[in-house]
C-alpha cells in the first residue's frame, strides 16, 4: 500500500501523463503564431509586474522611454499594452528571423526611474541634507 504522500505524487504524475497524451492528440492548434505573440505579451507583462512588485511605493520605472507606475493599475496596464502588446511580438517580421525563443522578452526589462534624471528626460531636482554630530566628553575626577 502506498503512503499518502506517494499516492498523491503518483496521482499527479498519472494526471500529468494523461494531459500530455490528450494534448498530443489535439494536433497543431490554428493561429499558433498569434498564440505565441499573446504568450510573449503575457510573459512580458509578468516580468515587468514582478520587477516592480517587490519595490516600495512608488513602484515606478521606465519602459521603452515611458514612465510606468504599478501603483496606478489602469494607467500601468494601458501603457504596458500599448508598449508591449501582442503586436510587439510579430513573429513574421523578417528582421527578427534570427531571434532565439527568449529574445523578444529582452525588451521587457524596466529601467529605474532614477536613470531618467541622469538621461535628462526629467527636470533636475537636487535635495541636500546636512547632518551634524555633537560629541560630549565627560571627565571623571581622579582618573
Amino acid at each position: 500500500m502506498l503512503q499518502p504522500g506517494r499516492r498523491r505524487a503518483a496521482t499527479r504524475f498519472a494526471a500529468a501523463a494523461a494531459l500530455v497524451v490528450a494534448l498530443a492528440g489535439c494536433g497543431k492548434p490554428p493561429n499558433l503564431d498569434r498564440e505565441q505573440q499573446l504568450a510573449f505579451a503575457r510573459a512580458c507583462t509578468s516580468l515587468v509586474e514582478r520587477g516592480l512588485s517587490d519595490d516600495d511605493p512608488p513602484r515606478d520605472a521606465l519602459l521603452g522611454g515611458e514612465e510606468i507606475n504599478l501603483d496606478d493599475p489602469v494607467a500601468f496596464y494601458s501603457i504596458l499594452e500599448r508598449l508591449r502588446g501582442a503586436s510587439t511580438f510579430n513573429l513574421h517580421d523578417p528582421k527578427h528571423s534570427a531571434d532565439t525563443g527568449r529574445k523578444p522578452l529582452d525588451d521587457c526589462d524596466t529601467k529605474p526611474k532614477v536613470m531618467s534624471s541622469l538621461l535628462g528626460s526629467r527636470s533636475d531636482t537636487t535635495t541636500t541634507s546636512t547632518t551634524s554630530t555633537t560629541v560630549t566628553t565627560t571627565t571623571v575626577p581622579g582618573t
